[in-house]
């Protein structure tokens, strides 16, 4: 349990950057939210990472941001 709230903090503490660097449209949300996160978010983990955060753990919270991101997408088209 211990290691959701440590992915839950991590994304709370990433989602601005996050927003910031999706909103450009260059980023592919599919490929976000699988394994392999894009060039585009290997800064954001980075940036995660110089926080203190573990790699593991700013990769899930990014792959969560995405599918998040892409549930709100199609349920505007709903």
């Amino acid at each position: 349990m211990e290691g959701n709230k440590d992915v839950d903090a991590c994304k709370a503490n990433l989602a601005d950057a996050f927003q910031a660097i999706t909103r450009s449209g260059d980023v592919s949300m599919g490929s976000a939210a699988g394994a392999e996160l894009p060039d585009e978010l290997q800064e954001l983990v980075k940036q995660a990472e110089a926080s203190g955060w573990h790699r593991d753990v700013a990769e899930e919270a990014i792959r969560q941001l995405a599918r998040e991101l892409l549930g709100a997408r199609g349920a505007a088209f709903d």
